[in-house]
């Protein structure tokens, strides 16, 4: 499946590109970037065959059936649906959207168009969360009662796009979204009731203020179950998760980025075999390219090979949720969702 690139992003550079470049059923057919000089630059230091200076050109070239949009947040609405209404299946960055409405609009354009359209958490095709869910699931644990989970690192670029509220910045949006999904994916079910509290940037800040730079939530899934989770952008690096049943405990050392232990750790790309901590006895997972695993899934589905396994739909329940944890943090108190 041909593939193209909207936007000359670093997140297509250090993870998509490589993992389309390495897959079984794709390849790479073009970048587009508004500055045509960017984006032929971006091909050439990348392997891409075209180069367009402008997102409308990519989406006329017919060699192109899939789109992956890493463009800001806010822009993830309106160029999803021109390359959904183009022919174009669209892999598009997380969050899938600004808030649960613009998510239902691109979930039914792309039912509309008879596309696929799937939001790119990765970490979901790492064999270590597929043996995590055997092992909750085959109630090894017991019965699920807490979730802990955290991702932070430090943004130090102040000139950044996730510091800037127009476009869609924060924390919770770009690291605490990984939180909120994970929780979901094991808890089997959707939060009844939710609590979020965040720490702002000054209106003196140079992305203009208002952004969650930290965030803390709470999860309530009914029942007893009650996911907590942490994401700043002025912490150190971290990735941890923690599940714990009333009979055992599953750590999850490195959840997002298997081998990525700090800012200066291995790329975003690299094969790392991480290990889970089950009941405190270590269990080792084998080594995968999650991004590849993604993009290979992402092609069989939309050639009609197997079931898409995160439809738009299911991006539209996270939506919801990350509403109404930024509802909670506004208002200052618990929003029930059902």
């Amino acid at each position: 499946m041909g593939f193209g690139i909207l936007g000359a992003a670093r997140i297509a550079a250090s993870a998509l590109i490589p993992a389309i470049h390495k897959s079984t059923n794709a390849r790479l057919v073009a970048v587009a970037a508004r500055d045509g000089d960017r984006a032929a630059e971006y091909a050439s230091q990348h392997g891409i065959p075209k180069a367009y200076g402008s997102y409308e050109q990519m989406l006329a070239d017919p060699e192109v059936e899939a789109v992956y949009n890493p463009l800001p947040n806010s822009l993830h609405l309106p160029w999803t649906l021109k390359a959904l209404e183009a022919g174009k299946h669209v892999l598009c960055e997380k969050p899938l959207a600004l808030n649960a409405a613009e998510a239902e609009q691109m979930d039914q354009a792309a039912k509309t168009a008879d596309r696929t359209l799937m939001e790119a958490f990765m970490y979901r095709f790492h064999p270590q969360i597929a043996r995590s869910l055997e092992l909750v699931r085959s109630d090894a644990l017991g019965e699920l009662r807490l979730i802990r989970a955290s991702f932070s690192f430090p943004l130090e670029r102040p000139a950044d796009i996730r510091w800037v509220a127009a476009l869609g910045g924060g924390a919770l949006y770009d690291v605490g979204c990984y939180c909120v999904t994970l929780s979901r994916l094991f808890a089997h079910r959707e939060p009844l009731a939710v609590r979020g509290w965040s720490d702002l940037t000054p209106p003196d800040h140079p992305g203009g203020g208002g952004v969650d730079h930290s965030f803390v939530g709470v999860l309530d899934f009914g029942d007893g179950l009650r996911s907590v989770f942490d994401c700043s952008f002025t912490q150190p690096f971290r990735q941890h998760v923690e599940l714990v049943g009333e009979r055992g405990s599953l750590v999850i050392p490195e959840p997002w980025l298997p081998g990525r232990r700090g800012s200066g750790g291995p790329t975003l790309h690299g094969q790392v075999a991480p290990s889970l901590i089950v009941n405190g006895q270590t269990e080792a997972q084998p080594a995968a390219d999650q991004y590849q695993r993604m993009v290979e899934h992402f092609v069989r589905a939309a050639r009609g090979q197997e079931p898409l396994r995160y439809p738009a739909a299911e991006a539209v329940r996270q939506m919801r949720v990350l509403d109404a944890l930024y509802a909670s943090a506004r208002a200052g108190r618990t929003v029930q969702l059902g």
